[in-house]
C-alpha cells in the first residue's frame, strides 16, 4: 500500500496489511482496499445497517456534495466508496474532509454502529462471528448468515438448473463481433489498428448474449472470446478483399474481387502486408479480448455461501 496512505490509516485506528486496512473507525466497521492501478485506487466499505430513508439521506449529502474523483454505491452490508485524485499525495490530503463527509452523514442520519448487526440491525452477541465477503471482513449476526445462505443455495439452485443456450447466446455475441469488425473496418480506412474494436465486441457481445437467452457463465466467455477473434480476422480479409475488387475494377480488369485478391497475392510486399496485418488484428484483438475477460469473470462470479472456511475469520 501507498505508504502515505498506509500511515493515515493507521492514524485512524486500523490494522494495516499489505494492501487492506481494517478497524472501528468513528464507531463503524471499516474495509480499506488499496489497488495502484485500479480507477478508483483506495476503496472504503463501511458496515451498518440503515433504512430505506437513512439510506436515501446519506446518497443525498454524498451526491450533493459533488466531489470529484469519488463514486459511491450501497451494499448490502453498508456502504462503498471510491477514490481518486491527479496524484497520490494529493489524495491523502482528500482523505480527512472526505471521510469527515462520509462518517458526519451516518452518524446525523443516526445510522448504528460497529455494535449492531449490518443485516437485520440488532445489536451482536459475544458470539457473533467475523467473515470475509468480497475482500471485507464483516461482522454479522449468526441467524442472518443462516438466511443469507438460504438466499444464495436457492438462487445458486436456479441458476444451475437454467438452460445454457449456446446457440441463441452465440448469435448475439456474433452481432456483437461484427460491430467490432465494423469499427475496426473504419479505423483501419484511416490507417489504425486498435484494441478498441475488440473491446467493443466483447462488452457488446456479452451483452447481446446475455438478451438472446444465453447463461452468464464461462461458456459465455469462451463463446464471445472465441467469436470476436475470428471476426476480428475475418474483417481484415474482407477489407483486402474489397480493396483488391475496387483496385481491380479501376485497372479495368474484369475479374472478381475473390480472383483480384488472389492476384494481389501474387505480388510479395501485397502478401506481406496482409499478413503482417492479419498478425496486428489478432495481437490487438487478443490484448482486447484480455482486458475484458478478467472483468467478465468477476462480473458472473457467482455468490458463496458465507462461512466456509475460506471466509470465517
Amino acid at each position: 500500500m501507498y505508504k502515505k496512505i498506509a500511515e493515515f490509516l493507521s492514524a485512524q485506528g486500523m490494522a494495516v496489511t499489505k494492501n487492506t486496512a481494517y478497524g472501528i473507525v468513528r464507531g463503524y466497521e471499516t474495509n480499506v482496499a488499496y489497488n495502484a492501478i485500479g480507477t478508483f485506487p483506495v476503496v472504503f466499505h463501511i458496515s451498518f445497517h440503515a433504512t430505506d430513508g437513512q439510506r436515501g439521506a446519506i446518497a443525498s449529502v454524498l451526491q450533493g456534495a459533488r466531489l470529484k474523483f469519488f463514486t459511491m454505491q450501497f451494499t448490502p452490508f453498508g456502504i462503498s466508496f471510491g477514490i481518486n485524485d491527479l496524484t497520490g499525495n494529493r489524495l491523502v490530503k482528500r482523505l480527512p474532509s472526505i471521510l469527515d463527509l462520509v462518517y458526519g452523514a451516518l452518524t446525523s442520519n443516526e445510522v448504528s454502529g460497529a455494535e449492531y448487526c449490518p443485516i437485520c440491525g440488532n445489536k451482536l452477541s459475544e458470539d457473533s462471528k467475523y467473515y470475509e465477503i468480497g475482500g471485507a471482513t464483516i461482522r454479522i449476526d449468526g441467524e442472518c448468515v443462516n438466511q443469507i445462505n438460504t438466499v444464495i443455495t436457492e438462487e445458486n439452485k436456479q441458476f444451475d438448473a437454467a438452460p445454457d443456450n449456446y446457440l441463441l447466446g452465440f448469435f448475439g455475441a456474433l452481432i456483437g463481433a461484427v460491430v467490432g469488425g465494423l469499427c475496426s473496418a473504419a479505423l483501419y480506412a484511416v490507417g489504425f489498428v486498435s484494441a478498441l474494436s475488440a473491446v467493443i465486441a466483447v462488452l457488446l457481445g456479452a451483452f447481446l448474449y446475455q438478451k438472446f437467452g444465453g447463461k452468464p457463465n464461462k461458456g459465455m466467455i469462451v463463446i464471445v472470446s472465441l467469436t470476436t477473434l475470428a471476426v476480428m480476422e475475418i474483417s481484415t480479409f474482407v477489407i483486402y478483399l474489397v480493396a483488391s475488387g475496387i483496385a481491380a475494377n479501376q485497372a479495368g480488369l474484369a475479374m472478381s474481387a475473390l480472383d483480384a485478391f488472389l492476384y494481389c497475392m501474387r505480388d510479395a510486399e501485397f502478401s506481406r502486408a496482409f499478413y503482417l496485418d492479419l498478425v496486428l488484428t489478432f495481437v490487438f484483438s487478443a490484448l482486447g479480448v484480455g482486458l475484458e475477460i478478467y472483468y467478465l469473470a468477476q462480473k458472473i462470479k457467482r455468490a458463496k455461501a458465507i462461512g466456509g472456511d475460506d471466509q470465517q475469520k
